[in-house]
Order: C-alpha cells, then sequence, then structure tokens
C-alpha cells in the first residue's frame, strides 16, 4: 500500500483544498466579468437616455446629465445595486458558516 490511512486523508484535503481555490477563482473571474458588463450597460443606458432636456429643476440638484424621463431608470439601477450587495452579503456569510462548520466538524471528529 503507497499511503497510510493519515497520509491518504492528508492528501484527499490538500487536493480538495486545491479544487475549492480554482473554483473560487473562476468564481471571482465570472464575477468580475458580470459586473465589468453590468457597468457599461449601466453607462449605455444613460448615455442612450440622457437628453439634452435641462430643466431648471435638474440643475439644482445636480443631475445635469438626465433627462426628467430618466427617473425609472435610476431606481432600477438602486434597486438593482442594493439587490447585489445583500446577495453578495449573504453569500459571504453562507460561506462563512459553512467554513465555520467544516472546521469545527473537523476538530470535534481528531479529538
Amino acid at each position: 500500500m503507497k499511503y497510510t490511512t493519515e497520509k491518504a486523508l492528508i492528501e484527499i484535503k490538500r487536493r480538495a483544498k486545491i479544487i475549492r481555490q480554482k473554483h473560487n477563482r473562476k468564481v471571482i473571474n465570472i464575477l468580475a466579468t458580470m459586473a465589468g458588463i453590468s457597468t457599461t450597460a449601466l453607462f449605455t443606458v444613460i448615455g442612450i437616455f440622457s437628453g439634452s432636456k435641462i430643466s431648471k429643476a435638474q440643475t439644482e440638484y445636480g443631475a445635469l446629465i438626465l433627462s426628467s424621463d430618466a427617473g425609472g431608470y435610476i431606481l432600477t439601477a438602486v434597486v438593482g445595486f442594493t439587490l447585489g450587495v445583500m446577495v453578495t452579503i449573504g453569500v459571504k456569510k453562507l460561506n462563512r458558516t459553512k467554513q465555520h462548520f467544516i472546521t469545527n466538524k473537523f476538530v470535534k471528529s481528531r479529538i
């Protein structure tokens, strides 16, 4: 037999860690790409729907680049951003809880 049980367990955990790291890198790359696409889409929508119609109310509130019809798009962008932040925080908490559970389970099994 090439490995003892202890060495086999260590090797399995090492390989699992490598697989998790590769998966995490892939997810991070996908999320970064999606963030870039979302930012580009947001600026494109603002560029398309911003007009040269500047009213007095817009200049008072500092919204020179937006027409008066763009309020719904701004609301959509703010809601989308808020939901994205909430999902990100939820995923991070889930990962921390999962990692904490795995760590505690491993520590308890070793005792």
